[in-house]
């Protein structure tokens, strides 16, 4: 089946977007935080100060993303039994669990490291060893419920990813495999947004990416799908730059306040929830209209991602990676006399993300891809043996 080389470049984008939210680690140097740090002075800020301030929605990206890849594969195969679970989860576990296997023990290798000089951990602590175990398993999320981050913290979204998976196979198995059941469950999502806000996303935007390929799947057929296309380019690029201005400025926050306010009775629930209304507006406007525009644009018009889509190869390791990379420059700062504010510099940031995809590229060609295969010839492996 065709590969749709805009939605892989859409995922690296958002991968090496997140770095930038985490770029404010540095300030915790020796464990701590230091007294008094600024978000502008991370470097170029003036240019990716919306990154700063809210890269961490890029993650909401991934599941859906994640949810409309999974639709179009698998959907249809798993409701008529073709795609059988064993060799569904193989194919999940071979693509996930290296990985994310060897950065849980490179944080627990770095972060040993790094209690030993400072006596504190680096952002995230390690935990007991059931909270180990629970990461072994990919449960730490799950097991139980819970939101909060030990080891290499950014694998909190596979922890949910997996289990959203699981969600995915067995409502397909039972014929719940179109875009009403989609919709029905990434809308009961945003009422577990306040018990567990991480399974919530994952809900969210997984199953809304399910409904996206439907309707891309529509779209394309319809008879002015070129002229569609070009209408959702320009309301993605508007409710982008929207965005921007929102985080920048924030208009529709001061306008939804002044009406908040301006309510009889004092009805508060708008400025207690401001925040989380935004964020939920975020998953269901901007981010489908992007996945099915850049779908729609690559598929109508030929537009060519191919370059990009690399990106988007290495994403899982650069996502994964960039963290024990920053406890690795935090151990060589110790070690080296340096303050936060050599992470301040522009160098440092462009050194930082040049070995981050220069280790990304390695991860993928010469760990994922090999253990993948490994893990996937296994099965065939035993049954000769047997």
């Amino acid at each position: 089946m065709k590969r749709l080389y805009s939605l892989d470049a859409l995922r690296g984008v958002a991968a090496l977007s997140v770095v930038f939210w985490h770029w404010q680690h540095f300030f915790a140097l020796t464990g701590s935080w230091q007294a008094v740090w600024h978000r502008e002075d991370q470097p170029f800020y003036w240019l990716f100060k919306p990154l700063y301030l809210e890269g961490w929605a890029a993650v909401d990206l991934f599941f859906a993303l994640s949810g409309f890849v999974f639709f179009w594969l698998y959907a249809g195969a798993i409701r008529e039994g073709t795609a059988k679970a064993g060799k569904f989860a193989l194919l999940r576990f071979s693509r996930l669990y290296p990985l994310f296997f060897l950065t849980l023990i490179l944080a627990l290798a770095l972060q040993t490291a790094f209690y030993h000089v400072t006596g504190k951990y680096f952002i995230f602590e390690i935990g007991s060893w059931g909270r180990f175990a629970a990461n072994l398993f990919v449960l730490q999320q799950w097991v139980p419920p819970n939101t909060d981050q030990y080891f290499n913290g950014p694998a909190w979204t596979v922890s949910i990813e997996a289990v959203m998976y699981v969600l995915f196979f067995l409502l397909c198995r039972v014929g719940l495999n179109g875009w009403k059941s989609a919709l029905v469950v990434s809308l009961g999502g945003i009422f577990l947004f306040h018990w567990n806000w991480f399974i919530a996303r994952g809900l969210m935007g997984f199953f809304l990416g399910g409904v996206c390929y439907f309707v891309f799947a529509k779209l394309k057929a319809h008879n002015h799908a070129r002229l569609i296309a070009r209408m959702l380019g320009v309301l993605a690029l508007a409710l982008w730059g929207l965005v921007v201005v929102e985080i920048l400025y924030g208009p529709l926050h001061a306008v939804c306040s002044w009406i908040s306010d301006n309510v009889p009775d004092n009805w508060d629930y708008y400025s207690d929830n401001a925040d989380d209304i935004f964020h939920i507006a975020y998953i269901y406007t901007v981010i489908p209209v992007t996945i099915v525009t850049l779908a729609l644009q690559e598929e109508l018009f030929g537009l060519s991602y191919k370059r990009l889509s690399y990106l988007g190869d290495i994403s899982y390791s650069t996502y994964m990676l960039h963290f024990p990379l920053q406890i690795c420059c935090a151990l060589a700062a110790l070690g080296l006399g340096l303050t936060p504010a050599f992470f301040m510099h522009g160098y440092s940031m462009i050194g930082f993300y040049a070995v981050l995809i220069g280790l990304g590229s390695l991860s993928y060609f010469f760990y994922e891809k090999p253990m993948q295969a490994f893990v996937r010839s296994l099965p065939a492996r035993f049954g000769a043996k047997g």
